[in-house]
């Protein structure tokens, strides 16, 4: 599977695509745990529905960073175990 990941490319550097996948796989963790924990701690007299569409974002997030993961891995690569150091800084 690496292979045919490479070859659709097209000689672009395999490693810096993989370095940026790896820092969009850490952005949409990011994205993700954010939703997830504004879900629970929301308050006030519409939180349920903001519970749902936070929720909702949070599942969003997470089936991007599945999506990432796996384009990672068609690469060749790894996802990255140290996704707080790629996290862009603002």
């Amino acid at each position: 599977m690496g292979n045919y990941g490479n070859r659709i490319i097209k000689g672009i550097e395999v490693g810096e695509i993989v370095r940026l996948l790896n820092r969009a796989y850490a952005d949409e963790w990011l994205a993700y745990y954010q939703y997830y924990i504004e879900a629970k701690v929301i308050k006030g007299i519409m939180k349920d529905a903001a519970i749902a569409e936070l929720n909702q974002h949070a599942a969003d997030e997470l089936r991007h960073a599945d999506m990432v993961a796996q384009r990672i891995l068609q690469l060749g690569g790894y996802t990255s175990q140290q996704s707080e150091k790629m996290v862009r800084k603002q």
